[in-house]
């Protein structure tokens, strides 16, 4: 899958010159305000905390019981969890990540619940990433033994001497 987090990213890590002059900065994360029974995905870059050629190994979130976790999602150095808001207040998500180096980072976001309810519940969608668990050798089999032997214009994959191939179309 194409997905890749678009909306509602806070990068930690402060200004790069203020860092240059041995300035610490930590400025102030938060993401845009929500309702109760609200939710997205929201994100953290950890690219201006990770060292050069270091990437994200693990990462948690950390909402308390402010929000429901319903699924995270790695994508280079950002990483998404989709909640949904099941308290209202000022509220504080705390995110950390292992670092290739060994390294542990952490950023703290801010948000602002609205005890006033969303006007539609947010319904999760699917975490992205491919569905594994439906790719088996029997479905893979399946779906294999149903493909066309010679190419059909009315599909898209066929039984190219036992390699699946697929067929180049505009549609």
């Amino acid at each position: 899958m194409s997905w890749r987090p678009s909306a509602r990213i806070v990068r930690p890590g402060g200004c790069a010159t203020a860092q240059l002059r041995g300035m610490a900065m930590h400025p102030l994360l938060a993401w845009p305000d929500s309702n109760i029974n609200g939710g997205a995905d929201y994100s953290v870059d950890f690219s201006g905390l990770l060292g050069p050629g270091e990437s994200v190994k693990a990462f948690a979130f950390d909402a308390g019981s402010a929000a429901t976790l319903h699924w995270t999602y790695l994508s280079g150095t950002t990483v998404t969890a989709w909640f949904r808001w099941v308290q209202s207040g000022a509220t504080a998500v705390t995110v950390c990540v292992l670092g290739s180096s060994g390294a542990t980072y952490q950023a703290v976001v801010s948000i602002v619940v609205s005890a006033t309810p969303a006007l539609i519940a947010a319904s999760p969608p699917s975490a992205p990433g491919v569905d594994v668990s439906a790719v088996n050798d029997a479905t893979m089999s399946v779906w294999f033994d149903s493909l066309p032997n010679s190419p059909d214009p009315n599909r898209r994959w066929w039984n190219n001497a036992k390699i699946p191939t697929r067929l180049d179309t505009t549609t």
